[in-house]
């Protein structure tokens, strides 16, 4: 828990910080807080609020920076959104409601993201063909890991590892047969839907059929696009090599992002990862900001911004939810 002194010392130093990017002395924050107390006084707020992890001091006798904690704090209780301005927004709207095919206005919409945040802008897609079941294979790799194998049609062939703890060898092979058995040429996607109004005399089958094919049915980004990875790498915040590097991984092993979007798309909402929280170490100087776009009703897609934790939270949140929006609308 917080006091209300504290409160407003981490929403300030917060603010500052992505204002300035210069670390925040106890002098600065008593003068932008306007809080009527002694510099002594913030200094201990600052000692308390180190110590729950919310701030840490940027050098030895230095001022200090928010972390991760004290990001996802400020995001989570401070944040107010600002809104575009009627310029940005009929630019957002024209592009997206253009008559030139979808690939266009993806790649066109990616560009003016990075163009308009300053940072790298992505958009992925879901794979809209139809996934039929044709036959599973499941090859054991451990007591608790196995090779999950589903061949589809037109040749298709998925792979995942999947959770085997507490599943017996037997259930799994009886679970394979009857998958086999009763399934082979139904949409993939509709599989759980028959198996849930199966029969309780075999619910066993069933109940594992679903944990391995939950596995595949899981939405997939399957193409994306990213823009203004130059943006990204030559901000400020990315002075050190190590930082650099990463980056550059980051955008190399594409099956990386493809797996963080995947997990941004399974998510109604606007989602922010701050460094750490998406998962991977390539993304620890980062943040993402995140929406799915519909069609239909159906979520067909993700975009969003990659930026330094230090960035513009109330400005680019505002960017992605209403390019999100407009998406979907079209």
């Amino acid at each position: 828990m917080f006091t209300e002194r504290e409160k407003i010392l981490i929403e300030n130093l917060v603010i500052d910080y992505i204002s300035t990017g210069a670390a925040i002395s106890s002098e600065r924050l008593l003068k932008k807080s306007k809080l009527k107390c002694s510099t002594a006084t913030i200094r201990k707020d600052l000692n308390n609020l180190e110590s729950k992890g919310l701030i840490e001091a940027a050098h030895v006798s230095s001022g200090r920076i928010p972390t991760v904690k004290g990001y996802r704090y400020y995001i989570d209780n401070n944040l107010t959104r600002k809104p575009l301005s009627e310029e940005e927004q009929d630019a957002i709207r024209k592009l997206i409601n253009s008559d030139v095919n979808q690939n266009t206005i993806i790649s066109s919409t990616t560009e003016f993201l990075s163009e308009i945040s300053d940072f790298a802008a992505v958009i992925g897609s879901l794979d809209s063909d139809k996934k039929t079941f044709l036959k599973l294979e499941i090859h054991n790799l451990s007591s608790t890991k196995a090779l999950a194998v589903l061949l589809m049609d037109n040749n298709h062939i998925d792979n995942k590892i999947i959770d085997i703890n507490n599943v017996s060898k037997q259930k799994l092979i009886s679970c394979v047969k009857y998958l086999n058995d009763n399934f082979s040429g139904i949409e993939l996607k509709n599989i759980p839907k028959i198996l849930t109004k199966s029969l309780d005399t075999i619910r066993s089958e069933i109940d594992t059929a679903l944990k391995v094919l939950n596995n595949f049915i899981y939405p997939d980004v399957d193409n994306f696009v990213v823009t203004g990875q130059k943006k990204l790498v030559d901000s400020e915040e990315f002075y050190n090599i190590e930082k650099v590097k990463k980056l550059v991984e980051l955008f190399e092993k594409k099956q990386t992002l493809k797996e963080l979007l995947t997990t941004c798309i399974t998510n109604e909402n606007i989602q922010i990862y701050i460094g750490n929280e998406s998962g991977t170490d390539l993304l620890t100087d980062c943040s993402l900001i995140s929406a799915p776009y519909k069609k239909n009703n159906q979520t067909v897609g993700v975009l969003g911004v990659i930026g330094p934790k230090r960035m513009n939270y109330q400005r680019i949140v505002e960017i992605v939810d209403f390019t999100a929006k407009i998406f979907s609308k079209k």
